[in-house]
């Protein structure tokens, strides 16, 4: 799967549980007011099920922007 596939996959979800328009690269929780903590952990847990794997709460606290969320993806889904 791309990082193109990638984000075509997770957009919808990121765009119902963040409450924004688009889900992009330039999305990060410091640009994006609604992507609070609780947003995180609601995205990453939808993730999660999604793809059939567990993000650890180090990994976790890194997934702070969309591009390093797909870039994770796309090198843990290989």
């Amino acid at each position: 799967m791309t990082e193109h596939d990638l984000y075509a996959e997770i957009s919808p979800m990121a765009t119902k549980i963040l409450q924004i328009s688009e889900f992009n690269s330039g999305i990060s929780m410091t640009s994006t007011p609604e992507w609070d903590s609780l947003a995180h952990i609601q995205l990453l847990s939808a993730i999660e099920k999604r793809f059939g794997l567990e993000i650890s709460p180090d990994d976790a606290f890194k997934l702070t922007s969309a591009d390093r969320l797909v870039k994770y993806l796309h090198a843990t889904l290989k």
